[in-house]
């Protein structure tokens, strides 16, 4: 069954002559997500070069040292800067840089008694 006449079945119609409106897919372009776990400040190059070239970088702290950390935080913030991209905290070790053609949107987690099961 193709995309059309599944929506069609999901949504209904009553008139057989009723032009499609949707949903369509569409493929504007592409993001690349880029999750690394850096070991060295020579990394950071590669991770701003992907930066600049549009693709977005989780970027996982856990496993460097604090001066590194600090060294890499600093360069790719300031490339950051430069071109405009925002970088959120996804947790404690992890940040999210994104390019200014994407929308970062973060919903608060609230505590609820489940988590704490």
């Amino acid at each position: 069954m193709d995309l059309k006449n599944t929506a069609l079945k999901l949504f209904g119609s009553n008139i057989d002559n009723e032009e499609y409106e949707g949903p369509y897919l569409m493929q504007n372009g592409h993001l690349d997500i880029m999750v690394r776990l850096p070991h060295a400040f020579d990394d950071a190059r590669e991770y701003a070069d992907a930066l600049m070239d549009g693709a977005a970088l989780m970027i996982s702290f856990a496993e460097i040292d604090t001066e590194t950390r600090n060294r890499i935080f600093d360069y790719l913030n300031g490339v950051s800067y430069i071109i405009n991209a925002t970088v959120s905290k996804v947790s404690d070790s992890i940040l999210l840089y994104a390019p200014n053609q994407v929308d970062v949107d973060k919903q608060a987690v609230k505590h609820s008694s489940w988590l704490s099961r």
